[in-house]
């Protein structure tokens, strides 16, 4: 068996999201786990990719190169054509399976056995295909629809929950359901501490924060639902003659809160502002995932508000790092940290308040939960991923 893996975004602009995590580790633990079996992985020459520093470890590997950087976007078919599928047909061999780890990318399921993994449904479901325009977005959905459609012709399909399997099948009720399986992802954390004092505030040890980690921009993520929840626990504080100077602070951690030109992150910055929180919100910009144990096990607690999530990697790290954490009741986080987080309407910032407040009064109530949360994230591997993605590839009938 010869396996084709797109790489691409292990190099573009999801190289630090899910999409790009993933295709990361289940790449490595493919290599590592079955090295008997040759592989082949798309990337794009003369562009850095979070493969690079593990990759020369492994044999039973051929990097291919599909030509000069394009970013993941609206010209994704013309990059597809033209630079990927000519190489595509010029590596197949008869035993070769594509593996693609994202869709938007475009695939050959026409002319080869193709497993797609599916992350989740969320354009669709909220109607949210471009947040430049209407026009963007409408121009946006037609691709969307044109290139998943192409899913009917796959093998199988990978999904990372069952929430996310149920919302495939909605959308596409005649594809066979045997032929849909869910393989929860792993958790790539190193549970080893290390110095964060660049990233945060100077007085944070004092003080302490409550963290917002793994989140996006875009409108589904509930930014917005994690700093008005923290008002509200703020507001609590007030009442009980606590100074919001002495309050914990709100971390929100990562890179794409520092690009202002975006109307959400724009959005985010004026509602501190015009609720006066500046002093008590704190950005930490781009973190090396290094840091992310860090930040997680020595935060007060962990929010993490998404309306929508496929799985919800940063929430299953927040329970590896032993923080207590808030999530919004989703589909996929009542279906798997129902039991071990604290799950609350995160379109009600009152509530949202209240749950933060009461971790902050009361660390011993939640220590239980914690190691629950704990245990159960030892059950997300990325090697078990990989087992199981590998036993469905042999499924495939070449």
């Amino acid at each position: 068996m010869h396996i084709i893996i797109d790489t691409t975004t292990t190099q573009d602009q999801f190289a630090f999201a899910g999409v790009g995590q993933y295709t990361k580790n289940i790449t490595l633990s493919l290599l590592g786990n079955y090295p008997n079996t040759q592989f082949s992985i798309l990337r794009f020459k003369n562009k850095i990719s979070t493969l690079d520093k593990d990759i020369c470890k492994y044999k039973n590997v051929q990097q291919v190169d599909i030509g000069e950087y394009q970013v993941n976007g609206y010209k994704n078919d013309i990059t597809y054509y033209s630079q990927v599928l000519p190489v595509i047909k010029k590596i197949k061999r008869k035993d070769s399976i594509y593996l693609c780890p994202y869709f938007w990318r475009n695939f050959p399921s026409n002319i080869l056995p193709t497993v797609l993994f599916v992350h989740d449904m969320n354009l669709p479901l909220f109607n949210m295909y471009s947040q430049q325009s209407p026009i963007h977005n409408l121009i946006r959905k037609f691709q969307y629809w044109k290139t998943l459609n192409k899913s009917k012709q796959c093998k199988f399909i990978i999904c990372n929950s069952q929430t996310t399997k149920n919302d495939f099948l909605k959308y596409y009720p005649k594809y066979p359901e045997n032929n849909v399986h869910v393989t929860y992802l792993g958790i790539d954390i190193n549970e080893k501490q290390i110095s964060t004092d660049r990233l945060l505030p100077h007085d944070y040890k004092q003080r302490g924060y409550f963290i917002y980690l793994g989140g996006g921009i875009n409108r589904s993520k509930n930014s917005i639902g994690v700093i008005k929840g923290y008002r509200q626990f703020v507001f609590k504080l007030k009442q009980e003659g606590v100074d919001k100077k002495n309050a914990p602070y709100l971390v929100i951690a990562g890179g794409k809160f520092q690009d202002t030109s975006k109307p959400e992150v724009a959005e985010l910055i004026k509602y501190i502002k015009e609720n006066e929180l500046q002093r008590n919100v704190a950005f930490t910009g781009f973190y090396e995932d290094k840091y992310a144990y860090s930040l997680l096990n020595n935060s007060l607690g962990f929010l993490h508000l998404a309306l929508y999530e496929g799985f919800g990697i940063s929430a299953a790290e927040a329970l590896r790092s032993k923080t207590p954490t808030i999530l919004h009741k989703n589909p996929v986080y009542e279906e798997i940290f129902k039991d071990v987080s604290v799950l609350v309407d995160g379109l009600n910032e009152l509530e949202v308040g209240n749950a933060i407040y009461d971790i902050y009064k009361n660390r011993e109530k939640y220590q239980a939960l914690i190691q629950k949360g704990y245990d159960l994230s030892q059950k997300f591997s990325w090697d078990t991923c990989a087992q199981q993605t590998f036993n469905i590839l042999q499924k495939v009938e070449i």
